[in-house]
């Protein structure tokens, strides 16, 4: 069989055998087949740099412990696992698990919060958690509130001639409420609410006062699925404006880095992504000249550096970055880098 046989309604063009129609309209249109090729290869990275996933930069944000100050007994927050933090780490694992945030570790937020001693004072306003969410360097705090948090249990049955049947059923019930703050303005930015709850059912049998049958304690485990339900419900309006989230102004973060490598034109630092380190910031580069300590502890109170010129960001990994000087020069390892941009 020759080539012209095996094509049948297909023509041949330059060799090759592609469908007449397509043969036809590349002919008249006066370009050539690797042309076409070409420009459809365009057309598809136009439409990937289009993506919003290609182009959009995630939303760094911190989630601050919830406030229980409304909950009628307390006492159930020992049932949850990591009792009053339970919440706000079942909502951070949720973020996480989604990837469209950046979520700061809860490490990050507890040195916060003993260095500048905020929070401490009891419920985090909007106020406070833009402060805190500059010194951490996102652009947004999540504050929330649990409103419901209780257990609720229902005992019935009866018996006859001495047999006896019950019917124990435990309820929890978990609502909350969040407000996603802006950390430069202190706006709240989206309210959004969660409610969950979950059930058991133990039955129990006895005849002549012998019992049979289950009845079993898993308070702590229906709390738990009850505020993942509760959390679920926030999460899925979170990600229905994690894009608006993305577009807010990026924060400077508030970590300075170090100079780890320099060789010719490019710079290595020591922090990353995980410190809100990102492609296209620009830093400059400090040299300490003298530290001043404090006369009665010997601890260093202030550095004063000289700068020696500036550096852009053009590669951002978790834990290092990647810089092209702009100006200056002369750096060296151990030089301080501090955001600027």
């Amino acid at each position: 069989m020759n080539q012209s046989q095996s094509c049948q309604n297909k023509a041949l063009f330059f060799g090759l055998c592609v469908p007449a129609i397509a043969t036809s309209l590349i002919i008249n249109s006066g370009i050539t087949l690797q042309q076409a090729n070409a420009q459809e290869t365009q057309i598809q990275i136009a439409q990937q740099l289009k993506s919003p996933s290609a182009t959009t930069e995630k939303a760094r944000i911190a989630v601050l412990d919830f406030d229980f100050s409304s909950v009628s007994n307390p006492s159930y927050l020992s049932f949850l696992p990591g009792g009053s933090k339970g919440v706000s780490d079942i909502l951070v694992n949720r973020l996480v698990k989604g990837g469209n945030f950046v979520v700061v570790e809860r490490s990050q937020i507890d040195a916060i919060l003993r260095e500048q001693n905020l929070g401490d004072s009891g419920r985090v306003d909007a106020s406070t958690a833009a402060q805190i969410g500059r010194i951490l360097g996102v652009e947004a705090v999540i504050i929330g509130s649990v409103t419901q948090f209780d257990i609720q249990q229902r005992q019935s049955g009866g018996g006859f001639l001495g047999i006896g049947a019950s019917t124990r059923d435990t309820d929890a019930y978990v609502k909350l409420n969040i407000r996603v703050v802006n950390t430069t303005t202190a706006e709240i930015l989206l309210v959004a609410e969660g409610n969950g709850n979950n059930s058991q059912s133990d039955s129990q049998v006895s005849v002549f006062g012998i019992g049979g049958g289950a009845a079993t304690s898993n308070e702590g485990r229906l709390l738990t699925l009850a505020t993942e339900k509760a959390v679920d419900q926030v999460i899925t309006e979170l990600n229905t404006k994690s894009a608006n989230l993305a577009a807010l102004p990026k924060a400077l973060p508030s970590v300075n880095a170090a100079v780890a490598d320099v060789t010719g034109n490019t710079v290595i630092l020591n922090k990353g992504k995980s410190d809100g380190y990102r492609v296209g910031m620009k830093l400059s580069i400090e040299r300490v000249t003298k530290q001043v300590k404090d006369p009665t502890t010997g601890k260093v109170i202030r550095s004063i550096t000289q700068p020696l010129g500036k550096i852009e960001l053009v590669e951002v990994d978790a834990t290092s970055s990647v810089g092209k000087i702009t100006s200056g020069g002369k750096f060296k390892v151990g030089d301080i880098a501090k955001p600027v941009q």
